[in-house]
């Protein structure tokens, strides 16, 4: 019966690793965390991720604190509100509400004691803003759709009990839908392509009170490419060669209370890459433009705690502050954010080898006034906000399998 379950939580896995991922919604654009512990914390566990997943997201090095094969994954669920209040023209005015489905899955595997091997996948970057046009005011259907997939490949080796070291080269998947009117021309279309991104990183216990951890992501590119119809010129060629930013993940935890485990960590995204110029039309070079217009870099600040109230019962909870990453002269109702602040409690339970985790999560509603000097699109007042629930499940093999 163990063997049947031991298989039964690899198929969930893959089916999780397989499932669509939608974008998500509500104040973000760069993921904060993965999973429903790593978030229930707001990713502060840089130096002892939580999940494979989590280790493959932030610091790949702690994949070796491992000990028996772990595999899990989850599913998020957020709901979030955005809204428009433009000034000009005034009485123009939008809301969308909208639910997404973000799985994640991570697989661990020991490897002659000192060796671990991984793979996962988990969404890395994802929003959806879809506003209604107002024809009596001139105003048309803006939409945009952006997923970032990323399948990552992780190798781990504990140096010594206390030092370990990591790497992981991260495939991804890209996929950019958007409709909007500019320059009497109704541009629809969708571009998709494959993309790829480094991680390494290191994690060190120097006491039996403190671990502090290390992740850097490099660099990537996804080549996303696709058309769109012109009227009385066919079709003309869309390529959006998207410049993934590097991030630094700098984390530290501390046990020096029994049961009380508490985090912090700080992440710097050179997200400012994203306002390149990336997106290119083929016959209407005029429209080229940013990925994310006057974008900049992001700073995150974030605080968890975890309590062991019980043998298998944990509760964890967390706050996290983020600057915007859309500047004001890029904010549209194409793509808009503000700075993040997001609140989160969550639990796990332990049943043997089986841990079951859920985290419920809430992003403050922030509020943007662009005036009409720098709006690229509409001037007057952009909000969001929103909330997310994630449920997970990690699941750990017999010692005597690995």
């Amino acid at each position: 019966m163990g063997l049947v379950l031991d298989i039964v939580s690899l198929a969930v896995g893959v089916l999780l690793a397989l499932a669509p991922l939608a974008p998500a919604r509500g104040s973000q654009l760069m993921v904060p965390a993965v999973g429903a512990p790593d978030s229930a914390t707001q990713g502060t566990r840089i130096a002892d991720p939580p999940t494979p997943s989590a280790a493959l997201f932030a610091n790949p090095a702690g994949l070796a604190w491992f000990d028996t094969i772990t595999d899990g994954g989850g599913v998020g669920l957020p709901y979030g509100r955005q809204h428009v209040d433009a000034s000009a023209p005034a009485g123009y005015s939008a809301s969308n509400y909208g639910t997404a489905f973000i799985p994640d899955f991570g697989v661990s595997v020991p490897y002659r004691g000192r060796w671990r091997f991984a793979a996962g996948t988990y969404g890395t970057t994802g929003s959806t803003f879809d506003f209604h046009g107002d024809p009596a005011l001139g105003v048309g259907d803006y939409f945009s759709d952006t997923i970032v997939v990323g399948f990552p490949l992780g190798v781990a080796y504990r140096v010594t009990d206390r030092l370990a070291v990591g790497a992981e080269l991260q495939p991804l998947f890209g996929q950019l839908r958007t409709h909007f009117p500019a320059g009497g021309l109704d541009f629809k279309y969708k571009v998709n392509g494959p993309g790829l991104q480094g991680m390494v990183g290191v994690a060190y216990r120097p006491s039996e009170g403190w671990a502090v951890g290390l992740g850097l992501r490099t660099p990537g590119t996804i080549w996303m490419g696709g058309s769109m119809p012109i009227p009385n010129l066919g079709r003309q060629r869309v390529d959006a060669n998207v410049q993934m930013p590097t991030q630094l993940f700098l984390g530290a935890s501390w046990y020096g209370v029994p049961r009380l485990t508490l985090s912090g960590s700080v992440r710097f995204t050179d997200s400012s890459t994203l306002g390149e110029p990336t997106i290119k039309y083929e016959l209407t070079p005029q429209a080229n433009s940013g990925f994310m217009p006057d974008a900049s870099d992001e700073w995150k600040l974030a605080l968890g705690a975890e309590y062991r109230l019980r043998e298998h019962l944990k509760l964890l909870g967390g706050v996290s502050w983020a600057t915007h990453i859309v500047g004001a002269q890029g904010v549209s109702p194409l793509v808009f954010d503000g700075d993040d602040t997001k609140l989160s409690l969550g639990a796990s339970q332990a049943f043997g080898r089986w841990e079951v985790q859920a985290m419920l999560g809430y992003g403050i509603r922030s509020e943007r006034h662009v005036s009409p000097t720098n709006a690229l699109i509409l001037p007057g007042t952009y909000s969001m906000g929103g909330q997310i629930l994630i449920l997970g499940l990690t699941h750990r093999w017999p010692a005597s399998d690995t």
